[in-house]
């Protein structure tokens, strides 16, 4: 019932024009599909014996079929908070092809399964100790469930008769967990055969990436102990953090430009100790070219892990004197190895993280990856605009931006893409704007990319972002792993433009650059366009001709507008308040922009 009402005050969020803040709502998509028809064919592996044990790091999207028959459950490193190993179980209200169980539903019921393949047990007793162990975490960076009775993860052991007995059920809290650990015995003799399963199942709302649950380092064993941990396995945590201070991409020439300033102070992993003894290992940070063999060490280090560490944090300051970049583009993969010399190839599959970092002609705060839909509605027009900083002057060609489907199909609408000057820290002077329509991609996360009708010459720090009219729920894919700290700002006619403080993560907009400054015959045609006097008492003349004339406040407001007639006709400027405006006049060559100051 609470996420039920949740939705209707979602809905109803754009009535307060005094509290109109940017939400968060669940995706109804995720790319669950990857392998599901071949996990599919593939429901009887050979028999498990044990230890049985997976952390999910060996696999992506879909658990390992030798393992596990999976009924919708995804594998994923971008849903847990602070997860135990790199990679995770998810589940949600999805099935195995990423689609929503119930669209449009709003009652909880069955949702993802995770079972194992038939487990060896025959011949074993209570006397030997079996424990299964593992970890759960509410939410995490995907939907809350709910605290209700009606949500909850559990999980079943499969007896000698066939049936499945319910031995541990986690209801919903309604808040983020960290991850805990959670020890079943199997103590009842029925459990011990040959066809042994124990199962995961998630009861929550069906319509989307709601009611999320994730599930890491399951281990069954013999001679186990319950809360004691004999494993000497050290794994990375989170994986290894961006390349570069601000953005996951940029365009090739303004990065060049000022190499050591755009790079990250430094990038970290963190790495748990899932034992309760000190364990002694070494690592290595590296960076390279993709595809290339050779790689620079950036960082060597070695220590000791004390016993049961959670987020021990590895650092390092990368570095790439050593590398050869070409303005044209490249990508470059950093990264980070443990060396802990354990025994287990699967215990080894977690010692290691890296990443990519595109350099081409586009700036990203984001990952490419959405966990979450963003949107800012108000009943009346609101702006959202996300700022870039350039190193040298460039010109802005076009646009990419995501657009997940949520709820109302809004294919088609209307909105405004706008570019804005830097305004002692906000946006300021409208550099260009024009209309485009919400379409929706083919494949998830992938972005539509919409042509400006003429490059934009931008310089210092800009912004993009759009205008919607109001009570209209725009949803915008938004990447909750990233950080854009300072980057976002929200626009009403209430609050002006202010920063968004509230939610963590980054926008699914990037522009895309020419990779130059305005040309030579764009700079002559600016300077053959005159405006005087300046200051003015109120009326203008401008010397050259020119197609049309709007002037902006200063904070990007259109104020005026005027069709070129003859040279020697003024302007009559006398309605508008004194201060200072921007012009901006279209020739049939380019946009120019001058300042004015009225007296």
């Amino acid at each position: 019932m609470k996420k039920a009402l949740a939705i209707i005050l979602f809905i109803l969020v754009g009535s307060a024009v005094a509290s109109a803040q940017a939400v968060l709502a669940p995706l109804q998509q995720e790319q669950h599909l990857q392998q599901s028809i071949k996990s599919t064919l593939r429901q009887a592996a050979a028999p498990q014996s044990l230890p049985f044990f997976d952390d999910f790091a060996t696999v992506s999207v879909v658990p390992d079929p030798n393992r596990w028959i999976n009924g919708g459950v995804y594998v994923n490193n971008r849903y847990a908070q602070e997860p135990i190993t790199i990679n995770v179980a998810s589940f949600d209200g999805l099935n195995a092809n990423g689609i929503a169980y119930a669209p449009g539903t709003t009652g909880t019921g069955a949702s993802d399964t995770l079972t194992t393949q038939p487990i060896l047990l025959a011949g074993l007793t209570p006397a030997d100790s079996v424990y299964l162990s593992f970890y759960w975490q509410s939410g995490g960076f995907g939907d809350i469930p709910d605290r209700s009775e009606q949500v909850y993860l559990l999980l079943e052991f499969r007896d000698a008769a066939g049936n499945w007995q319910e031995v541990w059920r986690q209801t919903g809290l309604g808040e983020v967990t960290p991850f805990a650990q959670v020890f079943i015995g199997l103590k009842d003799p029925k459990y011990f055969h040959n066809n042994f399963q124990f199962r995961f199942r998630s009861v929550g709302q069906r319509n989307g990436i709601a009611d999320v649950w994730n599930v890491d380092y399951v281990l069954l064993d013999r001679n186990r102990r319950k809360g004691q941990s004999i494993t000497r396995d050290i794994a990375i945590s989170q994986g290894i953090s961006k390349l570069l201070k601000h953005y996951t991409a940029m365009p090739a020439v303004q990065f060049l430009q000022n190499k050591q300033q755009e790079l990250a102070v430094e990038v970290k992993t963190t790495v748990n100790n899932l034992g309760g003894l000190p364990g002694a290992i070494s690592w290595r940070g590296y960076i390279k070219k993709q595809n290339d063999a050779a790689a620079d060490t950036f960082l060597r280090g070695q220590g000791l892990i004390p016993g049961n560490a959670r987020q021990f944090a590895i650092t390092g300051v990368p570095r790439i004197d050593n590398l050869e970049l070409d303005k044209n583009g490249f990508i470059l993969v950093h990264g980070v190895r443990l060396i802990t010399n354990e025994a287990d190839p699967l215990q080894r599959a977690n010692d290691s993280t890296q990443r990519k970092t595109v350099f081409a002609n586009y700036y990203a705060y984001d990952d490419g990856t959405a966990e979450a839909s963003f949107s800012f509605p108000g009943s009346s027009s609101t702006q959202v605009a996300q700022r870039f900083d350039l190193n040298q002057p460039d010109q802005v060609s076009a646009f990419r931006i995501y657009f997940p489907r949520v709820r109302t199909n809004l294919a088609g609408t209307s909105l405004t893409f706008k570019v804005w000057a830097d305004n002692n820290g906000v946006p300021g002077e409208i550099l260009h704007q024009q209309n485009f329509q919400i379409q929706y991609s083919d494949k998830l996360n992938e972005f539509y990319e919409v042509q400006l009708s003429k490059p934009v010459p931008v310089s210092g720090s800009f912004y993009i972002g759009w205008q919607q009219p109001g009570n209209l729920f725009v949803n915008v894919g938004f990447d909750r792993n990233e950080v854009a700290t300072g980057r976002r700002f929200l626009f009403t006619t209430l609050n002006q433009w202010t920063q968004d403080t509230q939610l963590q993560g980054a926008i699914m907009m990037r522009p895309v650059l020419v990779g130059e400054a305005l040309g030579l015959a764009e700079e002559m045609e600016a300077a053959r366009i005159k405006v005087f006097p300046n200051p003015a008492d109120g009326r203008i003349y401008i010397e050259g001709e020119y197609d049309n004339l709007r002037i902006y406040t200063v904070t990007g407001q259109q104020v005026y507008q005027h069709k070129y007639k003859t040279e020697s006709e003024p302007i009559d400027l006398k309605s508008l308040a004194p201060g200072f405006y921007t012009l901006r006049i279209q020739t049939r060559k380019a946009i120019i922009t001058k300042k004015i100051i009225l007296n």
